[in-house]
């Protein structure tokens, strides 16, 4: 389904952040000379968490971080000139833009030109953005950004509030934007582009694990827009192109249409580059031909990189990075028959999608609230799990072999009372999906371990041992009630076996009433140890979830002189928590 973002801030905020239209070029015939490209530098703000009464977004802060992505790989930007703020406060954001704006001094005195993007993306206010408990003023960070000596601050708001606002002022989407030069930055100004107006709502999409503004505005970046075929994204096309396929993806939905606003407050001509997808060390070209909805996922993490409308013309190529995905291709012409292609993307390399090698699959329904002709994917495309760990904290039972019995013939006696209680367990575990519904992963737990005290006249002995593993293990899931989504609630059986290595301590103690008092001595041994378990777990949330495990472990570890082995394993029992990287 579609999740909403409560009530936009962002044209409204668009117009408090700027308050001029359009710029036309005065005359198109002046010839602005070639420069260096601008140093470029990103400040990109992400937030989920809301004000009180503010429902929590899911996607905000991995928007910032896809938006840094597609800046850094396609921009021009160097690693060190963005910042990705995630869950900051007022003060870390208003530091971030006094440290560019040094920054943008030293290169105002030696007469260079620079830019800057500021993007945010969160819950926001008519006259504040959200960040968390804390909110910022428009009007301080509007007196922040347009105080900056750049020639260019593009400022992208991907916002949510509750409230009524003023209708937005600005450009309306068929008018002529006209910026500035392809070679040469001649304006200097600030332009304002919100993801929708004033009077509208702005909506989450978990399909594409993204706002639809800001995930048809990354494929606009990625070439998408790129409508000239010039090898660059401008400004204009990829405002045209968010514009189109937003208003597109949210026509249908049970809340309505968005419509991207760009405010401009810009003096001069020509066109304004934001990224360079001709430059890219790999890319996906779709064939002249095609006429299609090509969606591309990376197929380990299952993340929406691009997603576009092709129709017949010249070829259309999409800037990503080289790996292992997959394309989703919905041709117009076939109703409701899709493809699924495999793509391998390498660097240094043109790509083209080649649909005699695909395969069709079937379609999984349509989500409540979205356009009649998107595709929902069946959950077994999309269930490769992220990096998950787990800590747990349990119970082992204890094994009594030839080993613990030969320390009774020696007189040494376990003090356990009436009820031998189980050992302490805990574990950490990490893992990742290698095929829907199997992940591989490597662990470390504690084993089995005991104390044993014995009377040899005036001597007093403890013997004292305890052991370790390592083990790497294979993981086979489902979840009983059907998944739809990777980032859905749910519940999740599951069985594993594994193995590794073991090392296990032992330590002797003799206290006698002798001068030399209390003697120590300790011994390790290495082992191995092979292990199955089984388990349930439960996310509630996105990214956390608890589990439940029981298992059995055999790990002969520790020997003794007379040749027997102790098996440092057992049944164990594990309670914990879990947490997903994404």
């Amino acid at each position: 389904m579609a999740w909403l973002r409560n009530t936009l801030a962002a044209g409204a905020l668009g117009a408090a952040l700027f308050s001029g239209t359009a710029a036309r070029a005065d005359d198109a015939s002046v010839t602005l000379p070639a420069v260096p490209h601008p140093y470029a530098y990103g400040i990109l703000v992400g937030t989920n968490a809301g004000g009180p009464g503010q429902t929590p977004l899911r996607y905000a802060e991995d928007d910032a971080r896809k938006m840094a992505q597609v800046l850094r790989e396609l921009g021009r930007y160097g690693t060190s000139d963005l910042r990705v703020l995630i869950k900051p406060d007022g003060k870390q954001v208003l530091a971030a833009i006094d440290d560019v704006a040094q920054k943008l001094k030293a290169h105002q005195a030696k007469g260079e030109q620079a830019i800057l993007v500021f993007y945010y993306s969160g819950h926001a206010k008519a006259n504040a953005f959200n960040l968390g408990s804390e909110e910022l003023s428009v009007a301080t960070l509007r007196e922040k950004l347009r105080a900056l000596p750049a020639q260019l601050t593009l400022v992208v708001l991907d916002a949510c509030q509750s409230g009524q606002f003023a209708r937005v002022k600005g450009a309306e989407p068929a008018a002529d934007f006209s910026f500035n030069s392809v070679s040469r930055l001649g304006t200097k100004g600030v332009a304002v582009m919100a993801s929708s107006s004033s009077q509208e709502l702005s909506q989450e999409s978990d399909e594409l694990k993204s706002s639809y503004f800001t995930h048809h505005l990354i494929s606009a970046l990625r070439g998408a827009a790129d409508a000239d075929g010039d090898g660059k994204v401008s400004l204009d096309e990829a405002y045209r192109y968010a514009y189109r396929r937003t208003l597109s993806a949210t026509a249908q939905t049970q809340v309505g249409s968005q419509h991207v606003t760009l405010e401009t407050d810009l003096a001069g001509q020509g066109d304004v580059p934001v990224t360079y997808p001709a430059a890219a060390k790999s890319q996906l070209e779709l064939p002249a031909s095609l006429d299609a909805r090509v969606l591309v996922q990376h197929r380990t993490s299952g993340n929406v990189v691009a997603e576009v409308q092709k129709s017949p013309g010249p070829p259309l190529k999409l800037a990503i990075a080289s790996g292992q995905y997959d394309a989703i291709v919905r041709r117009s012409a076939s109703g409701l028959k899709i493809l699924k292609c495999k793509l391998a993307l390498a660097d240094e390399k043109v790509t083209p999608l080649d649909l005699n090698g695909c395969e069709e699959v079937k379609l999984a329904g349509v989500a409540k609230g979205d356009e009649p002709d998107r595709v929902e994917l069946a959950p077994a495309q999309r269930r490769i799990d992220p990096w998950t760990v787990e800590a747990g904290f349990g119970l082992t039972g204890r094994i009594d072999d030839g080993y613990t019995r030969r320390l009774q013939e020696f007189g040494y006696r376990a003090e356990r009372g009436i009820i031998e209680p189980p050992r302490a367990r805990a574990s950490a575990t990490f893992f990742h999906g290698l095929l829907p519904h199997v992940s591989v992963g490597i662990g470390l737990t504690t084993l089995s371990g005991d104390t044993y005290r014995r009377t040899v006249g005036e001597s007093n002995d403890q013997f004292s041992f305890s052991a370790f593993g390592a083990h790497a293990f294979v993981r086979a899931s489902t979840d009983p009630f059907g998944r739809t989504s990777v980032n859905a609630p749910y519940f999740q059986l599951y069985g594993q076996l594994g193995g590794g290595l073991t090392l296990g301590v032992a330590k002797l103690s003799i206290t006698a009433n002798t001068p030399s008092g209390t003697e120590t001595s300790s011994e390790s041994h290495w082992g191995y140890m092979l292990g199955a378990a089984g388990g349930v777990s439960f996310n509630a949330a996105r990214r956390y979830g608890i589990f439940f495990q029981l298992g059995w472990d055999y790990a002969p570890t520790l020997a003794n002189l007379t040749g027997e082995t102790h098996d440092a394993g057992g049944p164990n029992g594990l309670l914990g928590v879990r947490f997903r990287f994404e």
